[in-house]
């Protein structure tokens, strides 16, 4: 089962590594192309506000769970590393089970959302405005799946406190 899990883990990994890189450069290209089709060629193209946008919000919860994955998302990871070991398993567990709680209602409540966009359309381009919703409670399903299975790996003692903290600084 570990062998499994672990497989499972190395794909999502590098499927959130190519989606975060595949996310930031389509944005990359999309502005690049709008800057210089307004201001090079003086004639905007019509999604030059609209579709970065959407792209930009589809990145933010993307890479929120890549984040989560990687252990780099937001924290104050200096207290924790001063802590005895048994405080800082407790701690990070606590962190862990309040991450996947709010990765869940992320989920919940995103797909909600997403599904009232219905079959409405962009503005601008041809392409449904829900493609780019489903990023939210994709991503928070993500940040659920990931914390859950960290916690797991805590609470069994086969993941140590310390390897669930962003590389040191120092």
């Amino acid at each position: 089962m570990t062998a499994i899990i672990a497989r499972l883990d190395l794909w999502l990994t590098r499927l959130l590594d190519w989606a975060v890189i595949g996310l930031a450069g389509l944005l990359f290209c999309l502005l690049n192309v709008a800057v210089f089709t307004r201001f090079v060629l003086n004639d905007s193209v019509s999604w030059s506000e609209e579709l970065p946008a959407h792209v930009l919000a589809v990145l933010t919860f993307i890479g929120a769970a890549y984040l989560t994955r990687t252990s780099e998302h937001l924290g104050f990871d200096a207290v924790v590393r001063i802590l005895p070991p048994a405080a800082k398993r407790a701690v990070m567990a606590g962190n862990l089970l309040l991450m996947a709680f709010f990765g869940g209602l992320l989920a919940y409540y995103g797909g909600i959302a997403a599904a009232s966009f219905g079959s409405r359309m962009l503005i601008s381009v041809d392409l449904p405005m829900a493609l780019f919703r489903y990023a939210m409670p994709v991503g928070g399903a993500l940040i659920a799946v990931i914390s859950l299975t960290r916690l797991a790996g805590l609470l069994t003692g086969r993941v140590a406190p310390d390897d669930l903290l962003p590389e040191s600084d120092a």
